[in-house]
């Protein structure tokens, strides 16, 4: 056996295989064999038809077979040979089929992991929102639990139109004498005062009573679809349907025991942990994405084919399906996969990043690292009580293989936020 390769690109090889017609017999003869043992021939019993039956009978057939078992004989023992390190199956190219006595030849790609040296992943510049969660941000939150907790109440004939008012209202415009869809619509709820409407029409409601309309000029605004329509005015008719009187509880104890706690001070904190760790995840989400694009952009290299594919496939395993046919099919399905491809390609190129910062800074994921990374994934969730050991290692378990491998990039990434210069960014208001 001799065998060759052949660069393609810096993720693929070709390794081209020539076997003598020694091997190329051996293969005939070994097939030949196993069909004499199965053949049933009239005339003769099992596995006792002579070999030249056999050849005669199977001969133009049986080219199939040898070249399957040449193929596996000695595609891996040429890849071995050549010490390529195949990160997937190869992809056996087309070849010819082999003709007994003669020599034969054929060809695989190889996918293999690119010579990685990532640069620049130290001292990085980034920016993310800041995590503080202050009293406001709790009180906001509360007024949110507060109007989702609200009542509505009919109002008393003649009421005129205000804030804590839920009116239905109605709508006609017309842009240039045409009608203006965009501005036309049938019984919408709206409450006042929380400026959801724009401000004319919000202006022309308060002190409208049920059952009355109005005419009123509202300028078109430049978020409309219809950019042809921006800045002219709109002639509109308003119809205020009905008013009802929103009821909010009161912000106390018995709205927290409302929401399954014991008392309004409990609530808060609730509401400040839970703030805390969105606060903290949306920054920890910015700044890896910050991470990325820095170093996708400082770092261009080739990702091999068959990892995309792997990752693509992952990505249809994330997504709901009715049942796993529609699964398979999804991912049989070229034009899909093809709409993922790219997202796909920059996940298994962050992967490649990571593997790099890894092996360049022998990061290590050890037991207590696990005990304490599983405690942080659900102790948000079980009140800051202890996790009971017997409890973590049933985590641990459930979690699956992948597990470690994904505290290991997350502590690759720790370690690149750790030595960056980070400027928390404020909310405009």
């Amino acid at each position: 056996m001799k065998a060759q390769v052949e660069e393609v690109n810096t993720v693929q090889r070709r390794i081209k295989v020539e076997l003598s017609a020694v091997d190329v017999k051996s293969a005939f003869d070994s097939v030949y064999r196993k069909l004499q043992q199965k053949a049933r021939i009239n005339g003769f019993r099992p596995g006792k038809a002579p070999m030249n039956v056999i050849r005669k009978m199977y001969g133009s057939s049986i080219a199939y077979d040898v070249a399957d078992q040449l193929v596996r004989n000695h595609l891996f023992s040429a890849i071995e040979q050549q010490s390529l390190r195949p990160i997937a199956a190869p992809v056996l190219e087309t070849m010819d089929l082999p003709k007994e006595d003669n020599d034969y030849s054929f060809s695989a790609l190889v996918d293999i992991l690119p010579a990685l040296k990532i640069d620049g992943y130290k001292g990085l510049s980034l920016e993310a929102p800041g995590s503080e969660v202050g009293d406001s941000d709790v009180e906001r939150e509360l007024e949110m639990i507060q109007r989702r907790h609200a009542k509505t109440k009919d109002t008393d004939e003649g009421t005129a139109a205000g804030p804590n008012h839920m009116v239905t209202i109605s709508q006609t415009a017309q842009v240039d004498g045409e009608t203006f869809p965009e501005f036309s619509f049938e019984s919408v709820p709206v409450e006042l005062g929380k400026k959801y409407l724009l401000p004319e029409l919000e202006e022309a409601l308060t002190g409208m009573k049920a059952g009355e309309d109005k005419q009123l000029s509202i300028q078109v605004p430049e978020h409309v679809n219809d950019k042809s329509k921006v800045g002219k005015t709109a002639q509109c008719t308003v119809k205020l349907e009905k008013i009802v009187e929103i009821v909010l509880p009161e912000i106390n104890d018995e709205l927290a025991k409302d929401m399954g706690v014991d008392s309004l001070d409990a609530l808060k904190a609730n509401i400040r942990d839970r703030l805390q760790r969105q606060a903290e995840g949306a920054k920890r989400s910015q700044l890896e994405t910050a991470i990325f694009d820095q170093l996708s952009a400082a770092n261009n290299f080739e990702v091999p084919p068959s990892m995309v594919d792997q990752v693509i496939d992952s990505m249809f395993d994330e997504m709901e399906f009715e049942n796993d046919v529609q699964r398979k099919a999804a991912k049989a399905n070229e034009e899909e996969r093809k709409r993922l491809r790219d997202t796909a390609k920059q996940r298994a190129k962050n992967t490649l990043i990571l593997s790099e910062i890894i092996k360049s800074e022998s990061i290590t994921v050890n037991d207590a690292d696990f005990d304490s990374y599983v405690k942080e994934l659900v102790g948000g969730g079980n009140g800051g009580k202890e996790l009971d050991a017997k409890l973590v290692d049933s985590i641990k378990a459930s979690m699956g293989p992948h597990a470690r491998e994904s505290l290991l990039f997350k502590k690759a990434l720790d370690f690149v936020i750790d030595s960056a210069k980070v400027t928390e960014t404020r909310p405009s208001t």
